[in-house]
């Protein structure tokens, strides 16, 4: 039993819609803020133009905008998975959401007026009138929330890959614990490296140069990620440089070079930078 419900809460479904929790929280913030901004601006001009357009309208109409657009979170979510950018056809992935992005700015939209019409009869003596040229208004609100849409579909997607990317780090910590190797993606492919062959790591842009035995990696990680992963092994790692990561057991020779900075020589024969700042590291090294 136990078994079958850690299966089951590793579903891909599960696991989306965590991301996609989170992601909503953000999302959320990030529109209150700017209905905070909307609202204030607003006043701020309805005082300087001496109007006495009532600033309890812009509230309304701002709340009512942001807050049925947010509501329809869970149904982009629902989109975004059935035309997924990068897992789908492009010409595909087009064409289904700029026609669910019409369905959606017809729900935003008629949700939004039915709202204002309710809060209008409701606290104001006259009615809310939308508009008197229909199409007109609705190119002028789906401009906005096609914008708005496509927001939602690329930070949704986006989300989804930063938590597979945590649950992937997770997973390749746990089995270097397990299995005293390291899991590199290298080139779209996953190579497992023996953690006690690996002499030194060093950071190369957005990749890691990892040498280990006669073989050198190049693989899309961070170094503190291979540093941990390594540390959770049971290997001597040891950041002796904002770009390098060294095992000790593979160190040959440490000299220092003036100012506090190291010169190490590998095995291998590879001279590697100490950094002052790591300098109490490495006597444990010597």
């Amino acid at each position: 039993m136990m078994i079958a419900n850690a299966a089951k809460r590793l579903t891909p479904q599960r696991e989306d819609a965590h991301a996609d929790r989170v992601t909503f929280y953000w999302i959320a913030a990030f529109m209150a803020a700017g209905y905070l901004v909307d609202v204030l601006s607003a006043a701020t001009e309805i005082g300087k133009s001496n109007s006495d357009f009532p600033v309890i309208y812009v509230v309304i109409f701002e709340a009512t905008g942001f807050g049925v657009f947010l509501a329809l979170f869970p149904l982009i979510a629902r989109l975004a998975t059935m035309a997924t950018p990068g897992q789908h056809d492009w010409r595909f992935v087009l064409a289904f959401h700029l026609a669910a992005s019409v369905v959606v700015s017809v729900l935003h939209v008629s949700t939004m007026v039915a709202l204002r019409k309710i809060i209008f009869w409701a606290a104001f003596s006259g009615p809310y009138i939308f508009t008197d040229n229909l199409l007109r208004d609705f190119i002028y609100e789906y401009r906005k929330d096609l914008l708005g849409y496509a927001l939602f579909v690329f930070i949704i997607v986006f989300g989804r890959q930063l938590d597979q990317q945590r649950r992937e780090l997770a997973a390749a910590r746990e089995d270097a614990r397990r299995s005293k190797r390291l899991t590199l993606k290298c080139g779209g492919r996953s190579v497992f490296v023996d953690a006690a062959s690996i002499a030194w790591a060093k950071s190369a842009s957005n990749y890691v140069e990892i040498k280990a035995g006669n073989e050198t990696h190049l693989a899309r990680a961070t170094l503190a990620a291979i540093e941990n992963q390594l540390a959770d092994a049971g290997a001597g790692a040891l950041r002796v440089h904002r770009s390098w990561v060294v095992n000790r057991d593979f160190i040959r020779k440490i000299e220092p070079t003036g100012e506090g900075d190291v010169r190490i020589e590998m095995n291998d024969g590879t001279i590697i930078p100490g950094s002052r700042r790591f300098r109490d590291r490495l006597p444990a090294a010597v």
